[in-house]
């Protein structure tokens, strides 16, 4: 990352348009956009208010951005990271966890956001299959730093505890991408087909969170992660999956954690259960039998086949009455591209 993507990059965190950035620094927003495009740089004195206005590190913003700040702390590298009962992805705002205990009673599902190496947890949920027990536990944006939503006194005292990069010292790295930087516009259908056109505007994440609702998604181009909670209903759904593009579609080669709570848990997509020893490489997609406007289910999945398209969305055919709808300028909080 450069000095001029980072600095970009705490204007954006911290919601300020250009004008907004500058006005706070002293300077022009003619002056930010120069900086942005690494065309000048600014004065050491801006690099130490900037790091007094936004509570960065100077290191942070001086050497190469966040591959510095702390040396005494392992740095992150966006990516996908597997151990025997844990996954965990990790991009420059976000760190998702997906757990489970040694007897596989406990699945669990940890978010944890924030800048560098200072990300908090923010929403947690653990399904106990003994027990046949859900309970979660998030903080609201936007208000009172204290305020939160929680079935749980146990996990409402997790919330704000600090991620602890160590943790995957000793896991496999499965993916690796980055965060687009650059902002320049996502294709349309005309420039750049369906299938480019599902992989790059699927490859982001997006965060909300109220009283009313919690919902993450992240999708890395082939793994897509889901963690979302409606309090009211006590609706949760945590899961991770290999949904992988091909020609007409979408090709779900398998979902290898979920967390589905539903109030008593009758409805029939009510399901528990992970397998972190299962991986994308042993997935073929049969594309052979797609038909446009359809979901098929294979002996090795689901395809969610094209049903109606425009330059600026794409509509595939869910199950049922469902239907996954992608579009070129979907808020998201941060984009991805491939190493």
């Amino acid at each position: 990352m450069t000095l001029g993507q980072r600095i970009q990059q705490i204007r954006i965190e911290h919601n300020l348009s250009q004008e907004e950035f500058a006005a706070k620094l002293g300077t022009t927003r003619q002056s930010v956009s120069r900086w942005e495009l690494d065309q000048t740089y600014p004065e050491i004195s801006k690099i130490v208010l900037i790091s007094k206005i936004f509570s960065v590190s100077t290191d942070s913003v001086l050497k190469n951005g966040i591959s510095t700040f702390d040396t005494e702390v392992e740095h992150f590298t966006c990516g996908v990271y597997r151990g025997a009962k844990s996954e965990i992805v990790e991009t420059d705002k976000f760190v998702l966890v997906i757990y489970s205990s040694y007897d596989k009673n406990i699945l669990g599902a940890r978010l944890y956001k924030g800048f560098e190496n200072k990300k908090r947890l923010v929403a947690v949920c653990e399904r106990n299959i003994a027990e046949e027990r859900t309970e979660f536990a998030y903080s609201v944006e936007d208000s009172d730093p204290y305020a939160n939503v929680s079935n749980s006194e146990r996990l409402k005292k997790c919330l704000t505890e600090a991620y602890d990069p160590s943790v995957k010292r000793s896991m496999r790295r499965l993916e690796y991408f980055e965060v687009d930087h650059d902002g320049s516009p996502l294709p349309t259908v005309k420039e750049a087909g369906i299938p480019k056109c599902l992989t790059l505007w699927r490859m982001a994440d997006s965060y909300f969170s109220s009283y009313d609702r919690f919902n993450f998604y992240l999708c890395t181009g082939k793994t897509e992660y889901v963690f979302s909670i409606d309090p009211k209903d006590t609706n949760i759904y945590c899961g991770a999956s290999y949904n992988i593009v091909f020609d007409l579609g979408l090709f779900s080669g398998g979902q290898f954690f979920r967390i589905r709570n539903y109030k008593d848990n009758s409805e029939k997509w009510t399901r528990f259960f992970c397998d972190f020893s299962y991986e994308a490489g042993e997935i073929n997609i049969p594309t052979d039998q797609c038909e446009l406007g359809k979901c098929i289910q294979t002996s090795k999945g689901l395809m969610w086949c094209v049903k109606r398209y425009s330059d600026d969305e794409i509509v595939l055919q869910g199950c049922g009455d469902d239907e996954y709808t992608y579009r070129r300028e979907d808020k998201r909080t941060e984009q991805f591209k491939s190493l």
